[in-house]
């Protein structure tokens, strides 16, 4: 079976069904019926993003594609893909990037609304400054928001998936959901969360200009070559209750999922998840990148399968820190076996949740892949 087939066939056969949804043709032949050999799916995404901006790639990892690095350590290709792209139709949109700042200037009728990102230590931006702090400031918000345009781009999907090959899949990456994006991008989630609790029907209608805008682009993306559509929605449950995800996640994820031609729909997570598991594969969500005990996480691969039931697909299970250098051998080694023992099971991929991060260290990578063969 090639790297492609065997990624799908995790992705799609998790234990109790999928979520729900469809099993596209080529998952479902190969569905396994029991414990097997685990899976590593690396994300290196992050990790070569930064190291390629650097020109810093550790020795035998170097590569001028990740495709061309994975193929050369035997690792199946993870290539999350954006094929579309956002214009602000009407509005001034001024950006300007330096070493490690980053800031975006929105033009408004009420005035200019700023963003901006510094550098953080995992070598991904980290928001320092959000356009709306206040209610007051929400007006502005609302050009912004109804300025948007998602515009597919066919060709970027169609350059990944012939770079690619059978060598891994192709994920089309979509726009964060409505409210994970209002809170990442423009009102933050200590100002943005006390803002949803004094003006909800505000966040709300804005919330329901971009849930038409994301799901007016699924009906173009729908005919892509891809394998599988990512959300990137970084999500958190220290931030996301159960009742907000059921107000104004949930719905999105369900219109998605029944949008996507029976196609995996794969949701990022970025902190502890617990309280949400059980909710995500009953609103049509095949798999969640991101699955780990602390510190990144708050349930490994078995705690996980236990409280989210059989529907989903884990992916994860080794906590970054394990593959730095501040973590020793025997720290890495007992992380490594506990989530080699559980990602034997269907529905299950072994993988650093939640992205490899650019400090791990490359004989830990290679002998994650190796004790996975």
């Amino acid at each position: 079976m090639n790297m492609r087939n065997q990624v799908l066939e995790r992705f799609a056969a998790s234990p109790g069904g999928t979520a729900g949804k469809p099993v596209a043709p080529q998952a479902r032949a190969a569905r396994p019926a029991g414990g097997g050999s685990p899976l590593f799916l690396p994300d290196l995404t992050l990790w070569y993003r930064w190291h390629r901006e650097r020109g810093s790639f550790p020795p035998g990892w170097e590569g001028a594609t990740l495709p061309e690095i994975c193929r050369r350590r035997e690792l199946p290709l993870w290539l999350p893909v954006r094929p579309w792209r956002l214009e602000h139709k009407g509005l001034t949109v001024e950006t300007t990037k330096g070493d490690d700042v980053r800031e975006t200037r929105w033009r408004t009728s009420r005035g200019t609304l700023l963003a901006r990102w510094t550098l953080g230590p995992d070598g991904d931006w980290w928001q320092t400054d959000y356009p709306a702090t206040t209610a007051e400031e929400l007006s502005g918000v609302r050009e912004i928001v109804e300025s948007i345009a998602y515009l597919p781009d066919p060709a970027e999907a169609e350059r990944a998936a012939r770079e690619i090959g059978n060598d891994g899949v192709t994920a089309l990456e979509l726009p964060m959901r409505p409210l994970s994006d209002l809170l990442h991008s423009y009102l933050g989630w200590s100002e943005g969360l006390l803002l949803l609790w004094e003006e909800p029907a505000v966040i709300a209608e804005l919330a329901g200009v971009l849930e038409e805008k994301l799901q007016g682009l699924l009906g173009e993306l729908t005919s892509l070559p891809g394998d599988l559509y990512l959300s990137p929605d970084n999500l958190d449950a220290q931030f996301v209750s159960p009742a907000l995800f059921a107000e104004h996640l949930a719905p999105s994820y369900r219109a998605s999922a029944a949008a996507l031609a029976g196609k995996p729909l794969v949701v990022h997570a970025g902190g502890p998840l617990r309280p949400l598991l059980p909710h995500l594969g009953a609103c049509g969500v095949t798999a969640v990148e991101g699955i780990s005990g602390p510190p990144q996480g708050d349930a490994n691969l078995a705690e996980a399968r236990e409280i989210a039931g059989p529907g989903l697909t884990l992916w994860g299970g080794i906590p970054q820190d394990a593959v730095l250098a501040t973590a020793d051998e025997g720290v890495f080694a007992s992380a490594l076996g506990a989530a080699l023992e559980q990602a034997r099971q269907p529905g299950m991929i072994l993988g650093v949740a939640d992205r490899v991060p650019p400090e791990a260290l490359p004989e830990r990578l290679e002998a994650i892949r190796q004790a996975g063969r």
